[in-house]
């Protein structure tokens, strides 16, 4: 079974799956959080951005050359959390990007930010940018 956002609007479509699900006799893992949006599509094209930018400042200093690839993975590594991806029954922790919703990216973008400022390393960030609306937000 896929993800089902249930709401108010959708309670009958939920009532109506399990009513197909529950006479196969098998055992069904039922699990109810929050929802929540999934990393937003501005929050991934910034964090590119930063890769890149930070890949640029890296490679300038002339101790290596750097690819935003790789700098992605070296910040993953360091400030993405590990989340659950249960395959086969057998769950492993993976550090992904792809999984954070809006304010785990956000937190992601906000230690990847404070990382660079105390390197030395300068990161664009639009004004205008959801990164910067929801940072003033944060500071009220």
């Amino acid at each position: 079974m896929q993800d089902f956002v249930l709401h108010e609007s959708n309670k009958k479509q939920f009532w109506q799956i399990l009513q197909q699900i529950i006479p196969t006799g098998k055992r069904w893992r039922i699990k109810i959080t929050e929802y929540r949006e999934k990393r937003s599509l501005p929050q991934n094209s910034l964090m590119w951005k930063w890769n890149n930018e930070v890949a640029d400042q890296l490679t300038a200093t002339g101790a290596s050359s750097f690819v935003d690839e790789e700098v992605h993975e070296w910040l993953k590594d360091m400030f993405c959390p590990a989340k659950p991806v249960t395959i086969a029954g057998l769950t492993r922790y993976i550090k992904s990007t792809r999984l954070l919703d809006t304010g785990e990216m956000h937190h992601y973008l906000s230690e990847i930010d404070r990382w660079a400022h105390q390197k030395g390393l300068r990161l664009t960030i639009p004004g205008d940018s959801e990164y910067q609306v929801m940072k003033d937000k944060q500071n009220g």
